[in-house]
C-alpha cells in the first residue's frame, strides 16, 4: 500500500492507494507528489511565507494649482519684451513689410523663423543652429515627410525648403491638450477654445508655403487614414502626453523610413537606478513626464521601434533666459 500522511497548518493530506493496482509510474508520481508537500524543516531552505506585510509609509500628496497649470494659455511671457525679441531689421520699407512686423510682433512665438523682408519672429526657442547636428538630408525631394506637434512649424518649413512633400499635424485648439482632469474642468471655455497654430498660418502665408496642416492629435495617426511617410519628426512633444508609450506606438504606425524624435529628458535621474521617469503631472506647462536619457531609449524601443540611435544631445536656452531643459535627437527605424 502507498500511503503517505502529512500535516500542514491544520490540513491532514493522506495518499492511499493499493501498491499492487499502482503502475510503476504511478508510483513514482505519487512519492514525488508527497515530497512537494512534505512540510520543509526550519533551516533547510524552507520557502518564504506566501503573504509578508510591510509597514505602511506616511505619503502626502501636492495639491494642485489648477491656475498655474492653465498659465500658459494666458501666454504670461510677453516675448516682444524680451531682449533681442523684436522683428530683425527691415530690408525694405514698403508697407506689406510693415503689416508684416506688425503682425509677427502681435503673436506668442514658440518657434524662431526667418521671413520674407529680413523678419525673424521672436521664437520662444531658436532652432536653427541646431541645423546640422539633426543629420537631416540635404535633399528631401520625391519624399513624404510629417511634422508631429509642428507649433509655429519651423521644422516642417524646412523639410519644404529641402524639397519635401510635408503634412503638419497639430492640435486644433487648446481643448485637445492632455490637460490635468482638474484643470480641463475649471477652465474657461475662452481658454479652451483658444486656437493653436496662429504663428504657423501666419509663416505659411508669409512663406508661401505648400506645406499641409493637419488638425489632429498624435494619437489619431493611422496609417490607413493618413498613409505612411518617409520622414517622421516629433520634437518636446512626449513631455506634454498623458500617455507618451500609446503615441510613440502611433508614430512608429506611419513610419516607413525614419523617425527623427527630439524630446526633453533629464540627465539626473538614472544615476541610481536605469530607466527612471520623473512624474510631473501636468502642474505646470502640461508636462506630464520628465523620463532619463535610457528611459526615454527604451519607450521609443518598447514602441516597437528598432536601430535606435542617438544623433545628438543638446540643451538650447529659453529664450531672454539662463534656463533650458537637456534634449536627446534619437533616429529610430521601425
Amino acid at each position: 500500500m502507498l500511503r503517505r500522511t502529512v500535516t500542514i497548518k491544520g490540513l491532514r493530506l493522506t495518499l492511499d492507494v493499493p501498491e499492487r493496482y499502482a503502475p510503476e509510474p504511478l508510483r513514482r508520481l505519487i512519492k514525488r507528489g508527497v515530497s512537494a508537500v512534505r512540510p520543509h524543516p526550519k533551516g533547510s531552505g524552507a520557502p518564504p511565507a506566501p503573504l509578508t506585510f510591510g509597514e505602511v509609509p506616511a505619503i502626502s500628496f501636492e495639491p494642485r494649482d489648477t491656475a498655474r497649470a492653465l498659465a500658459f494659455l494666458q501666454d504670461s511671457i510677453d516675448r516682444r519684451e524680451l531682449a533681442g525679441a523684436r522683428p530683425g531689421q527691415l530690408a525694405s520699407t514698403d508697407a506689406e513689410a510693415r503689416i508684416l512686423a506688425e503682425e509677427v510682433a502681435s503673436y506668442p512665438w514658440y518657434h524662431t523663423i526667418q521671413l520674407p523682408h529680413g523678419i525673424v519672429t521672436p521664437g520662444a526657442y531658436d532652432h536653427r543652429p541646431l541645423l546640422p547636428h539633426y543629420g537631416i538630408p540635404a535633399d528631401l525631394t520625391g519624399k513624404r515627410v510629417l511634422d508631429v506637434a509642428t507649433s509655429d512649424g519651423f521644422w516642417a518649413f524646412e523639410f519644404e525648403r529641402r524639397g519635401g512633400e510635408v503634412t503638419a499635424l497639430d492640435i486644433a485648439t487648446a481643448a485637445d491638450l492632455d490637460l490635468p482632469a482638474r484643470a480641463a474642468e475649471v477652465a474657461s471655455e475662452r481658454e479652451l477654445s483658444k486656437p493653436i497654430g496662429n504663428g504657423f498660418a501666419l509663416a505659411h502665408r508669409a512663406l508661401a508655403s505648400r506645406v499641409e496642416r493637419m488638425p489632429g492629435t498624435v494619437y489619431e495617426l493611422d496609417p490607413d487614414r493618413v498613409g505612411r511617410f518617409d520622414l517622421v519628426h516629433s520634437g518636446d512633444l512626449l513631455i506634454h502626453l498623458r500617455d507618451p508609450c500609446r503615441a510613440l506606438e502611433h508614430i512608429r504606425s506611419v513610419t516607413a523610413g525614419e523617425a527623427l524624435l527630439s524630446e526633453v529628458f533629464d540627465p539626473g535621474l538614472g544615476a541610481a537606478e536605469p530607466r527612471m521617469v520623473r512624474y510631473l503631472g501636468a502642474s505646470e506647462m502640461v508636462g506630464w513626464w520628465l523620463p532619463a536619457l535610457d528611459a526615454l531609449v527604451q519607450m521609443v524601443a518598447d514602441a516597437g521601434f528598432s536601430d535606435i540611435e542617438v544623433v545628438t544631445v543638446y540643451r538650447l536656452l529659453l529664450l531672454g533666459s539662463d534656463d533650458g531643459p537637456w534634449r536627446a535627437v534619437l533616429r529610430a527605424r521601425p
